[in-house]
């Protein structure tokens, strides 16, 4: 558990560095240890679709703040493992404004970390400022229109693509740490997509392969701030996520803090981050979600319009930790059939789609297993906290369920047994699908 890892007495975010010639960044974090002593790590970003002589062409007055956006952004991996608030920043300083952002992102984007780990995390981030630093206007940076879309090779980014070349928007995808699910739907898409890859100090990975340590962390997050330096080099003016409005819905609550497993896809967190950018690193980049008024019933809802994809999106989370060589065996989608994101959208897609395409799809019936009722209970919202995953709210699994359970393909199963059983033909299903198809307010704006 935790207390193994050796304690933090001070946390320092050290240097970051630009290589040209291949195209990479390092980024250092010093820890000092109730030892005294003091150890470096690095993390290397690496950029295979950035050419060397591009790096110069972007303004210092908006790379500089850009990297160092990263650095902090990029240490959250190493200061959750060697937490402290004894925190000190090298070669900058913040304002006091900025240094609450960062305080946010930190609390809010590990709440689940604090959660897993059970760590108290009241008077534990402290980021230093300046109280007399005054934050420099940010830089103008000359951008043709277009949009970098984040590839995360499943439905919600596929539908979002649609839906830029239903609007003629030029865009190119972008993907994190490509896996050939990625490649797959970049190719089916007909888009170019441009890769980033990023290398963890081995010592962290280490720590992170032991039983009991968490790896919740706020990827979206992470992404941003990538996306937008990768605007900066190549030429994009607006960075495109696929951010439903279900990743506004918290989990649970844990020593005060509302701890939601998607919280670096919220509102909230998308508004924070773009506020960030426009103040302190340049006006001429915006990020914004396309879902982001839809649940995840209605995405799903709208995904199932565009039958080319439905046996090739990967939306299992499970395959990104798979080995390499396993991720080149699948040809087409990857479910594993066990996780409550598997379960959540096997509901969700069997709400539109006949129980013989489902079966060819997900490779099994989910709703006859007596195995994942106490899972089906618990996204139904009839027990315990939705889980720490990504799923939707508990009234879209409801008209999920009622939806399937009205065509009467499933009649019988274990699944829809308990489902009948507390949401009976008098449930009020009309007003629940109001909510989560926001019926009412598309009726307000006609």
């Amino acid at each position: 558990m935790f207390t193994k890892i050796p304690v933090a007495t001070k946390f320092t975010f050290g240097t970051y560095k630009i290589n040209p010639r291949s195209s990479t960044i390092d980024f250092t974090y010093h820890v000092e240890f109730q030892n005294r002593k003091t150890k470096t790590f690095t993390d290397r970003l690496i950029f295979p679709d950035v050419a060397k002589d591009t790096w110069g062409k972007v303004p210092q007055a908006v790379l500089e703040p850009t990297l160092q956006s990263l650095l902090l952004m990029l240490g959250i991996n190493y200061w959750c493992i060697f937490p402290t608030n004894n925190i000190h920043i090298e070669g900058f300083s913040l304002t006091r404004e900025q240094a609450e952002f960062w305080e946010s992102l930190y609390l809010n984007g590990l709440g689940e970390f604090f959660y897993d780990m059970k760590m108290d995390f009241h008077d534990l981030i402290k980021f230093p400022y300046d109280a007399s630093a005054m934050a420099i206007p940010p830089a103008r940076i000359e951008l043709p229109t277009r949009a970098l879309l984040l590839n995360g090779a499943g439905k919600d980014s596929i539908l979002s693509a649609e839906m830029l070349k239903a609007s003629n928007t030029p865009f190119d995808f972008f993907a994190f740490a490509p896996t050939p699910a990625h490649k797959r739907i970049g190719k089916l898409v007909g888009a170019k997509t441009i890769t980033v890859t990023r290398r963890r100090d081995s010592r962290l990975n280490t720590i992170l392969e032991r039983p009991g340590v968490s790896t919740a962390y706020p990827s979206v997050s992470t992404f941003t701030f990538i996306a937008a330096l990768l605007a900066e080099v190549l030429g994009y003016n607006s960075i495109v996520f696929s951010n439903e409005r279900s990743a506004d819905f918290g989990n649970l609550t844990y020593l005060g803090l509302e701890v939601n497993h998607q919280w670096c896809k919220s509102s909230e967190a998308e508004k924070m981050t773009n506020d960030y950018i426009h103040k302190y690193i340049t006006p001429d980049i915006s990020t914004t979600s396309l879902l982001r008024k839809y649940s995840e019933l209605e995405i799903v809802k709208r995904f199932v319009q565009y039958p080319q994809y439905l046996h090739y999106f990967t939306s299992c989370n499970t395959y990104f930790w798979l080995p390499r060589v396993w991720q080149l065996a699948y040809r087409k989608s990857y479910w594993c059939n066990r996780c409550p994101k598997c379960i959540f959208l096997f509901a969700s897609f069997a709400a539109f789609l006949p129980k013989e395409e489902m079966v060819a799809i997900f490779g099994a019936n989910l709703y006859s297993q007596r195995r994942f009722l106490p899972l089906i209970r618990r996204i139904l919202g009839l027990e315990g906290f939705k889980p720490l995953d990504c799923v939707g709210e508990p009234e879209e699994m409801i008209l999920a369920m009622h939806y399937a359970e009205r065509r009467g393909e499933f009649a019988g199963e274990p699944a829809m047994q308990v489902f009948e059983e507390h949401f009976p033909a008098a449930y009020n299903f009309e007003e629940i699908e109001e909510r989560v198809f926001n019926i009412e307010k598309e009726k307000a704006t006609h």
